[in-house]
């Protein structure tokens, strides 16, 4: 059996197919860019199932990219990107962000996210069926010098080991 098989498998036996469980991460504003964690996972890797932002104050000191990464505890383990630099200028309260799965596409960008993941892949014609994050940091950043942009974090998850934890950061 595949190991995407196998995820599956435990995806649709322990979430009985929904989304898992919730956790929301308020709005904040990076720093220049920096990293700023948004959700810390703990005890072992967990299935991330969708992960969604909402913009919540415009980005006002001029043009500027964000982009999101997994930044695992262990040290021999290198950061991974969700998506390519998106362009943020500009765009409104109540922009939502998502994800197609493949870290060369930017963001999806919009006022309604259809399905989430599944919308942002279904956009682009990916296949999304979620991320296995080991524990660790998700982060976000933005390029500009004095960001403004606050934008608030949903992640959705199923736990892969035993004991596996999300919390907001």
């Amino acid at each position: 059996m595949s190991i995407s098989a196998i995820i599956k498998s435990l995806y649709m036996s322990y979430a009985g197919g929904t989304l898992g469980t919730m956790v929301f991460r308020a709005a904040s504003v990076p720093t220049a860019a920096a990293w700023l964690p948004i959700f810390s996972v703990a005890n072992g890797n967990v299935l991330m199932t969708m992960l969604i932002g909402e913009t919540t104050v415009l980005e006002a000191t001029g043009a500027t990219n964000m982009d999101i990464q997994i930044d695992p505890t262990a040290a021999t383990v290198a950061a991974v990107s969700f998506c390519a630099l998106t362009a943020v200028t500009n765009d409104p309260v109540g922009t939502f962000y998502t994800f197609t799965g493949n870290p060369a596409d930017p963001a999806y960008a919009a006022g309604a996210v259809p399905g989430g993941m599944a919308g942002g892949a279904l956009a682009t014609g990916q296949s999304m069926h979620g991320w296995v994050i080991p524990p660790g940091d998700v982060e976000w950043r933005e390029s500009v010098a004095a960001p403004t942009h606050a934008v608030q974090w949903y992640m959705f998850y199923v736990p892969i080991d035993r004991g596996a934890t999300v919390a907001a950061a």
